[in-house]
């Protein structure tokens, strides 16, 4: 499938410039290989969750709830929720600046609304972001620079949902048992240890490294240790901070919305509630193990508000709502699709030297 591919490798050439054709980039439509596999391990996890939810759900009862859910708070929900989307494409626009590459406001809303289309059909949200890299790259900026504005763009919004867990882990740590707090607590200091370490590393020359020399002279160690020399150079860029607040905000509007589509269907969640149990939701629905993130979402979602006390049921319709508003705010992304579509088709193809080590990525402290 072409989507598949897209992922395998987002700035090959492609044989044609249509991102959704019949067949993976660079071959005949319809030619099988092993990439249909991931594809399908994907939607059977989120099959398999998904049908474990709703057979032991009270449906009578959610078609109840959602029968008496307070329309106004409802519509609030979902206004709220449409905010993730320009939120999301000034992420989008500040890394592509502190990456190297600039677009305008409406161009980084037009790439995200497109992705965020096609995304629905992709795996977690990694799918959708190569896609909006991909069409980026195809407009005519350089794909060393789109590539690294990806793995930013990645890295912020990770950081902005830890630190909003952050702020929730008190409440958590509050009514959670002991072991679910502390489990919570170790992977965010986990995570900044190993960013930390990460990013100090790449202070040491490459030739410097204490592995074996065709190793640290091979493309992975290459791209990786320039990657790695790209962050630490933006970590004074004004554009770099502006994402991190641009992503917090992308996560304070889920958070608030599944407030109000949770108070909707007579739900009392609180703020301190959702900052405690929705960042790991959010980050359940962004790993690239079900299709859009539909599944794991919705079985974090159960089991956090089961901490909270509240009713499985409800918290599987609550969840469902916040998919739901994803997938409708999405629909009008397929216009903005076909356009770009259209608008890279009639360009000519940018200039690409190869994926394997991209120019920006290349540069390494060594040089």
């Amino acid at each position: 499938m072409m989507a598949q591919a897209l992922l395998d490798t987002p700035f090959a050439q492609p044989a044609e410039p249509n991102p959704l054709g019949t067949g993976p980039l660079g071959k005949g439509p319809g030619k099988p290989d092993g990439r249909r596999w991931p594809l399908l391990v994907k939607l059977a996890v989120t099959v398999v969750i998904l049908g474990a939810l709703a057979a032991g759900a009270d449906w009578q009862g959610i078609v109840a709830r959602l029968s008496a859910a307070d329309p106004w708070l409802f519509a609030a929900g979902f206004a709220v929720k449409a905010l993730t989307l320009p939120f999301a494409s000034q992420r989008w626009r500040a890394v592509g600046r502190a990456a190297g590459f600039r677009l305008t406001r409406w161009t980084a809303f037009r790439l995200q609304m497109a992705s965020g289309f096609l995304g629905q059909i992709l795996p977690g949200s990694v799918g959708a972001d190569l896609l909006r890299g991909w069409f980026t790259w195809r407009l005519g900026h350089p794909a060393g620079p789109v590539m690294l504005a990806l793995l930013v763009d990645r890295l912020m919004a990770l950081l902005g949902v830890v630190l909003i867990g952050l702020v929730g882990l008190p409440h958590l740590a509050a009514v959670a048992p002991p072991a679910v707090a502390g489990t919570v607590l170790a992977g965010a200091l986990v995570l900044a240890v190993a960013m930390g370490l990460l990013l100090l590393a790449g202070r040491i020359p490459r030739d410097r490294l204490p592995i074996p020399k065709r190793l640290r002279d091979g493309a992975l160690v290459r791209t990786a240790w320039g990657a790695v020399a790209q962050l630490r150079a933006m970590g004074g860029n004004p554009s770099a901070w502006a994402a991190l607040g641009h992503s917090v905000g992308v996560h304070l509007a889920t958070i608030a919305a599944t407030i109000l589509f949770a108070r909707s269907v007579g739900l009392p969640l609180g703020w301190l509630d959702g900052l405690a149990i929705v960042p790991a939701a959010i980050v359940a629905a962004a790993l690239p193990v079900s299709l859009g993130g539909w599944g794991v979402r919705e079985g974090a979602m159960v089991a956090g508000f089961a901490l909270l006390g509240f009713d499985a049921d409800a918290a599987l319709l609550v969840s469902l709502l916040i998919g739901l508003s994803i997938a409708v705010l999405s629909l009008p992304g397929g216009l903005f699709w076909l356009l770009l579509r259209n608008e890279t088709a009639s360009r000519p193809d940018p200039v690409q030297p190869g994926i394997a080590v991209p120019a920006a990525l290349s540069t390494d402290s060594t040089r």
